[in-house]
């Protein structure tokens, strides 16, 4: 073999051997990228799967209304009801003394709205026909919607109960705190039923799915799922110059208050600050409501 030929020979016998060692480098360094992604997936996987701190609400006096539904007890005292930082019509923040009463544990179900039905013999919801299909809407334990505010109201004084006022409905839902949702400051998809399929729910979801989304008081549902018809007429300017003690909204008006925001809304519009006009015959698939009651009558 010449000399020529010897000389390839070695620097082919050479090149092999550092490609070699380049894939061998090559190999190891994306096996031990694939050990550090499986041992992060692992720690994450053991994260999720520890069991959630599940608060404690049995603080809280409860009753069991007429309906055979959980009322809560909400104490007396003062709260800071609306917002200087939302809309026009959520200011000015100011205190509100509310004197004890008892407020639905949950939004009202189709099955017990049903029950008033059978027994009164008022309409039906109406609920609008939407994606060819309202009867996504109506499972007995999804929280009904699609009433007027007349029936609504109707069905709380069938069950003994009435409705909250909107500083009632304010403080179950935010307690004596500030908070921009009911369970705080920071918004959380697992938290509320609202727009979007994130939250494992498409429309309306059964009440109480959304354990880390109760209130101060364990009130469930008070952002989002279904929107909830009160008892006051809506005003803009009616914060402007309420009474700070157990406030009841203007004697008249065009619209009544819905308040909580529904499974439609972003998570702006689920604040417990947020509030909407609606007519009072207005009825669609999105507002809901829930009873309460005054402690005196409930406990005399």
């Amino acid at each position: 073999m010449d000399n020529k030929k010897q000389n390839i020979l070695i620097i082919s016998s050479i090149t092999f051997v550092v490609l070699c060692a380049i894939l061998m480098v090559v190999f190891l360094v994306l096996e031990a990228n694939k050990l550090d992604r499986v041992s992060t997936l692992v720690v994450h996987a053991k994260q999720n799967s520890e069991p959630k701190t599940v608060k404690d609400y049995s603080e809280f006096q409860t009753m069991i209304g007429d309906d055979d539904r959980i009322m809560v007890l909400i104490p007396p005292g003062f709260f800071q009801m609306g917002s200087d930082n939302g809309d026009p019509d959520e200011a000015p923040q100011h205190p509100v003394f509310l004197s004890g009463f008892y407020i639905d544990q949950s939004e009202v179900t189709n099955a017990s709205y049903s029950r008033f039905l059978k027994a009164t013999g008022y309409s039906k919801p109406f609920v609008p026909v939407f994606d060819d299909d309202p009867a996504k809407l109506l499972h007995p334990e999804q929280t009904a919607v699609g009433m007027t505010w007349d029936s609504a109201a109707g069905y709380c004084l069938w069950a003994g109960k009435r409705l909250p006022t909107e500083a009632e409905w304010e403080k179950a839902a935010r307690g004596e705190t500030r908070r921009v949702w009911p369970w705080g400051d920071t918004f959380s998809d697992q938290s509320a039923n609202i727009k979007g399929e994130f939250d494992g729910y498409i429309y309306t979801a059964p009440p109480g799915q959304f354990e880390s989304g109760r209130s101060p008081y364990g009130i469930y549902d008070m952002a989002g799922n279904g929107a909830e018809w009160v008892e006051d007429w809506y005003d803009e300017q009616a914060y402007a110059s309420a009474p700070v003690q157990n406030p009841k909204g203007p004697e008249v008006g065009k619209h009544r208050v819905v308040r909580g925001g529904s499974w439609a809304e972003s998570a702006v519009n689920v604040r417990t600050a947020k509030r909407f006009a609606a007519r009072q015959g207005r009825a669609d698939s999105i507002i809901g409501f829930r009873c309460a009651k005054d402690a005196v009558s409930a406990e005399g």
